[in-house]
């Protein structure tokens, strides 16, 4: 029994990455405008007016709209990085399994940065 129980802890171990497991496959990024009513979009769901906060799925760039009537839209797209996190499975595996998990389930990556502030252009009167 010890052995499954050893045998069992070990595959899950091997099947999942160091980012994976300790940072997970989302990041949460804040969005804010300098211009009050402003709708706030990120990859083409409203969020909030003037600020909002929302998790995202790590490993790709993720679209942020900010509209208010009478301006002009603004759209943007988030940035990202390599999360380091990642390279801690050359302890467990010497990165042969770990890394590569983490590579096709993105976490292998974090959105960056993630504080925007995106204002819609709007005409001053």
């Amino acid at each position: 029994m010890k052995f499954v129980t050893s045998s069992f802890l070990l595959t899950c171990a091997l099947l999942s990455g160091c980012s994976t497991v300790i940072k997970g496959t989302q990041d949460t990024i804040t969005v804010n405008s300098l211009e009050k009513g402003t709708s706030i979009y990120i990859d083409g769901v409203q969020r909030g007016v003037n600020d909002a906060l929302a998790q995202v799925k790590k490993g790709k760039t993720h679209t942020i709209k900010v509209t208010k009537e009478g301006c002009q839209a603004v759209i943007i797209q988030t940035g990202e990085a390599f999360d380091a996190t990642s390279l801690l499975g050359v302890l467990i595996d010497f990165g042969v399994i770990t890394i590569p998990v983490d590579l096709i389930s993105g976490a292998a990556w974090k959105v960056e940065p993630t504080i925007y502030t995106v204002t819609p252009i709007c005409k001053k009167a």
